[in-house]
């Protein structure tokens, strides 16, 4: 099929696909930008004129995965070919208003909270890098030494069980 495909309803569902399949990497829905596109071409692009709610909704069910799971797979020969992507991408914009005050990320529990973490930084050989606690806690991993400095700011870390703050010459110096 070389023809695009172009629903309009007036009302209702305009496309609704169901898959009853338990077969391992059966999807219900595929998309696949399959050549290099180019800089503004992706494989899904939702848009929504409505206000009132949100462009996209994900909700599931899982149990060891997540409900919504984002990919990003380096394209080029070296490790930091891809140093300026990342695997999630969030452009809050102005629009015709000048300005925004929207939130880039926003995390609410509707129904009850969360005893698990916020937000969680696994490294490849899994040990838990950085964790926002339910408690509002932050578990940052301890440090064999302090990190080097960088002239892009500070850098609050533990170091051997002391939380402190390296600078830029790369000195650390405890909180407490």
């Amino acid at each position: 099929m070389t023809k695009p495909i172009s629903v309009s309803v007036s009302s209702g569902v305009a496309i609704s696909a169901k898959s009853t399949s338990t077969t391992p990497g059966d999807h219900v829905v595929v998309f696949n930008l399959a050549a290099d596109g180019g800089t503004n071409n992706a494989s899904l692009n939702v848009v929504s004129a409505n206000t009132s709610f949100s462009a996209c909704e994900v909700s599931g069910h899982e149990i060891g995965h997540g409900s919504l799971k984002i990919s990003h797979v380096n394209p080029g020969p070296n490790p930091d070919s891809d140093a300026n992507a990342a695997a999630i991408s969030i452009d809050l914009q102005a629009g015709k208003a000048g300005g925004t005050a929207g939130q880039g990320i926003f995390l609410k529990s509707t129904t009850g909270g969360t005893s698990g973490k916020i937000v969680n930084y696994v490294d490849s050989t899994g040990v838990t890098i950085f964790a926002l606690l339910p408690d509002g806690s932050l578990l940052l991993r301890p440090l064999d030494a302090p990190p080097a400095g960088t002239g892009a700011g500070l850098k609050i870390c533990n170091v051997g069980g002391t939380l402190g703050v390296v600078d830029s010459t790369g000195t650390f110096t405890p909180l407490m």
